[in-house]
């Protein structure tokens, strides 16, 4: 307007301008001031005569404060909108909006679907199509155009993935579309990073004819954790960004199996750095048991390291045959395996080389190996702790020597051994010194290079078995073995048929000793991923895997398992997003860096020219209609005080009248209350005591008011549509859902209230806690819903922050012992038979009272209801948001998996709980017996 960042809703209504000049007219006509004459007649009668003025018009001043108001009201109806979005299409023909939605995405997602709604809507108003290309995780059905409705749909769905964009495969889906529809407009919604295959997407771009825009996000909120490493002192890692003048600082994190906080450090960029070392310096054994360090401020998948068995510290333990290591260190048995293991393990040495002792010591200090260099004979007692440690998981490491070679055979050895040992080269020998041959594919080893330089002098050699080729891990070029391994139950022992010092060999003054102890430590409390001892392909199952928001989550049904190949490290893809895959007693861990990466600035000049390049920014149009309302208001309080004045009614002799002041006071509240309602109108009004009654008229399914606004508008509308569903279906016809907030609203008149866990709403207080108790015992039924997709729900070492969120509610509460729905429950056959109770996602179990007899008259016992039912439900498949419909009666919330009947199973789980918790257990009873088996076909 004017080039004024101003535009009208319905600037029509701006034509009533015109009738200021009759509104000046009119106003200036008012009646008389009335006089105030004291009651003796004659002066009364005196001022009549000599003094007759009567005034004509108002005012000038309030004739222009009138004037004001009425302009404001007609500038308000005109619906006046400070600095409007402009409109971005151009053009004709389809659509194509390419979008980021890799892990930098996540924090200004918001902000990114907003922009592609916005574009949608005028591509709807403009009849044209609209066709997405996703540049992490193509999706080929939205590739193609489609109306507005179902870009919306889609849109809607979307969240930001944990994987990195692919521009490369970008480019090449949108020259495809390019060459397939001609799309009049493309846009590319950017992250704001530039990675590999960035300058073909803007090539693909530059050969679309029409409109071209880039909208890039800022990038100084995007941060990533690189690889981590647990170094003998502290463990350390790098945080990226993007180059800066400005210093920042961030706050990470890390968290145990459980989630709970084990460290945290505050790491500092410096002016121009685009990355920053933290370092976590707690004693070894609390390092061990991190599995997650994250960035506080960065909600996103790029912004977590997950860390499996690889990253802890073995605790070895070592032992000798000898006692002169003080005296010659360089040639003691154990000089070498501690330079060799110090890397990757902390070292604990034996106070005593009587293994009587040493051994139950190390054991006792943790120890996940230990390594016994030259010992020969060991007692029986002895033995038999070390066989029983062995069993439960741990390794035995032992090295050749002359007292092993004299020794002859234990039971502490993987293979049989011949007497004594074999010497290679020297006078008395025809033979020389035997290299190392190449390592097996089914050994540890395989991958590393045999060292050229290395040759074996003497040697402990194996008896002939049919097994002794399968537990050789390496060997000489002659075949004779130099490692073997034997798996017993649990645990590993393993052999070097040299000695750990350069008498035998000068295998341990080589690099590759250094990374043979690595690799045969790491088995050592084995995670279980490899028990075939290293060979083969494994294949490890989804455990839990980072959404794009950097949160733990039960893995979706298009995840599939890794597959372990040897020589070969698994990556990240669309099939394998980060996470933790195996079991939950032995996982591998996938993150999205791997080391030596680093966050590179968006070169928006790779664009060229005819492309418009801009920045994302929050809706900065501000509606002035409220504002203007508001001052006329303020105007019209103002101009009732200018009355009250004029007519003398604020005088202070006047005002000493009851009935003058009781109405200018009233005025001035009436007046001022308007004020306030039309500045800020409120959004609800609590329930008063006719509410309640109203309440207490009509059933209605109630929600818990969280605080967190997405939750709860979520938590409404899915009430909403389960009601609808309900009454649809059923004979009950519920009234609309409420809102309740558990401190203050009375609860009795709610057969059933949905909980749902949000980490954003405070922790309920003891008061709260205790109303809700009462709740429960007096038979009210409440659904919590953790909305985490399984994330054990109720312990375990999977459990979610929801999860524990829940628990830490719940232990103020006296709740009886809680089972999965077994398959005989009223639940599954309250009204429709069902097996499992799905919501958004499916695999998580509905966990109800145990239905175990109880003492009715026992004043202690916990919260149970009458009729059997139970006074809790819990589930983790988030109901209200399969249950959530529009004011159009169209689903809010695409389901998790692909399977069409999903949400109809959804609404049925709901219709089974309303039932449950509004009849009992009627259908329990015998009667009903025949009919249910006639319906289940038995």
């Amino acid at each position: 307007m004017l080039g004024l960042p101003l535009a009208f809703a319905t600037p029509m209504i701006l034509t009533a301008l015109v009738l200021l000049p009759v509104i000046w007219w009119l106003l200036r006509l008012t009646p008389p001031r009335p006089q105030t004459e004291l009651f003796p007649p004659l002066a009364i009668l005196a001022r009549l005569v000599r003094k007759e003025e009567t005034p004509a018009k108002s005012p000038w001043w309030l004739t222009l404060l009138r004037l004001l108001m009425a302009a404001l009201v007609i500038l308000a109806m005109a619906g006046p909108v400070l600095n409007p979005r402009a409109a971005k299409l151009a053009g004709e023909g389809p659509v194509a909006i390419v979008l980021d939605n890799g892990w930098a995405s996540a924090p200004d997602w918001e902000d990114r679907r907003d922009a592609a709604l916005a574009l949608v809507g005028e591509a709807e108003t403009a009849s044209r199509t609209v066709a997405f290309v996703e540049t992490a995780g193509l999706d080929p059905s939205a590739m193609q155009p489609m109306d507005a409705a179902a870009a919306r749909a889609i849109l809607s769905g979307m969240e930001p993935k944990p994987l990195k964009p692919d521009h490369a495969a970008a480019a090449g889906a949108l020259s495809r579309l390019i060459s397939e529809t001609s799309p009049g407009s493309v846009f590319l919604l950017s992250d704001g990073l530039s990675r590999t295959g960035t300058d073909s997407l803007a090539a693909a771009m530059a050969n679309a004819g029409g409109q071209r825009s880039v909208i890039a996000a800022r990038t100084d909120r995007i941060v990533a954790l690189d690889t981590v490493r647990n170094d003998p002192d502290a463990m350390t890692g790098t945080v990226l960004r993007t180059a800066s003048p400005e210093a920042s600082a961030v706050t990470v994190e890390a968290f145990d199996l459980k989630g709970l906080p084990l460290a945290r450090r505050t790491v500092t960029f410096e002016p121009g750095a685009d990355n920053a070392q933290f370092r976590l310096d707690e004693p070894v054994e609390l390092r061990n048991q991190i599995v997650r360090i994250s960035v506080t401020e960065m909600k996103s998948a790029g912004a977590v390291q997950l860390l499996d068995d690889r990253f802890r510290r073995r605790l070895v333990g070592l032992i000798s045959g000898e006692a002169a290591d003080v005296s010659q260190p360089l040639l003691a048995p154990l000089y070498y395996i501690g330079k060799a293991l110090s890397p990757f393990g902390d070292v604990r040495e034996a106070s005593t080389p009587n293994l009587a002792t040493a051994v139950p010591e190390l054991i006792g200090q943790g120890v996940s190996a230990l390594v016994l260099a030259d010992v020969g004979t060991i007692p029986e007692e002895t033995e038999k702790t070390l066989s029983d440690w062995i069993a439960k998981g741990g390794m035995l490491i032992r090295f050749a020597g002359p007292r092993l070679a004299a020794a002859g055979n234990s039971a502490l050895l993987p293979v049989r051994l011949r007497e004594g040992d074999r010497s290679l080269g020297g006078a008395l020998s025809w033979e020389s010194p035997k290299p190392v041959a190449p390592f097996e594919r089914g050994s540890p080893f395989f991958g590393l290079e045999p060292p050229k330089e290395v040759t074996v002098q003497r040697q402990v050699l194996a008896l002939q078995d049919f097994d002794l080729e399968a537990k050789t891990w390496a060997a000489l070029d002659d075949g004779t073995p130099l490692v073997t391994a034997e798996r017993r139950e649990a645990g590993w022992i393993v052999l070097f048929h040299v000695s750990s010092d350069a008498t035998w060999s000068n295998l341990p003054i080589s690099g590759t000793f250094v990374d043979m102890l690595r690799r045969v430590v790491s088995q050592s409390n084995s995670t279980g991923i490899r028990g075939d001892g290293g060979t083969g392909d494994v294949r490890l199952p989804p455990l839990n895997i980072l959404n794009g928001r950097g949160e733990l989550m039960p893995p979706d049904v298009a995840v599939k398992p890794v597959v372990l190949r040897q020589n070969e490290t698994p990556k990240v893809s669309i099939d394998n997003p980060p996470g933790f895959y195996g079991t939950e007693d032995g996982f591998l861990s996938l993150n999205l860096f791997e080391g030596g990466e680093k966050l590179t600035p968006l070169d928006r000049s790779i664009f060229g020219g005819g492309v418009e390049v801009s920045s994302f920014a929050r809706d900065a149009a501000v509606d002035l209609k409220p504002w203007l309302l508001a001052l006329a208001a303020l105007l019209l309080v103002l101009d009732c005080l200018a009355v009250l004045w004029i007519a003398g009614s604020l005088q202070p002799a006047n005002l000493r009248r009851p009935a003058a002041r009781g109405a200018a006071t009233s005025l001035v509240a009436a007046l001022a209350l308007a004020l306030a309602f039309t500045a800020n109108p409120p959004r609800a009004i609590a329930q008063d005591g006719n509410a309640d009654f109203a309440a207490a008229l009509t059933t209605r399914l109630a929600y818990v008011v969280t605080g967190d606004s997405a939750v709860d508008e979520i938590s409404r509308a899915g009430l909403t549509g389960l009601t609808q569903f309900v009454a649809g279906r059923t004979a009950l016809e519920p009234g609309e859902p409420v809102g309740l907030d558990l401190s203050t609203d009375e609860l009795a008149f709610y057969p059933l209230i949905y909980w749902p866990i949000s980490l954003n709403a405070p922790l309920p207080d003891a008061a709260t806690m205790a109303r809700v108790d009462t709740f429960m015992k007096q038979g009210g039924t409440i659904l919590f819903d953790t909305r985490d997709q399984g994330g054990g729900v109720l312990g375990g070492t999977a459990n979610s922050p929801e999860a524990q969120r829940l628990q830490l509610m719940l232990a103020s509460l006296d709740i009886p012992p809680l089972e999965a729905v077994p398959s005989d429950h009223v639940l599954t056959k309250a009204f429709y038979l069902l097996t499992s109770f799905p919501g958004r996602y499916t695999g998580g179990d509905l966990w109800v009272e145990q239905s175990v007899v109880r003492n009715v008259e026992d004043a202690t016992r916990p919260a149970r209801a009458g009729d059997g039912v139970s006074t809790i439900l819990i589930t983790s498949n988030d109901l209200a948001a399969a249950w959530a419909i529009d004011s159009g009666g169209q689903a809010m919330f695409p389901t998790a998996s692909a399977d069409i009947t999903q949400r109809e199973m959804a609404f049925r789980s709901g219709v089974n709980i309303v039932m449950y918790a509004m009849t009992g257990n009627y259908k329990a009873d015998q009667v009903h017996i025949p009919a249910l088996l006639e319906r289940l076909g038995q």
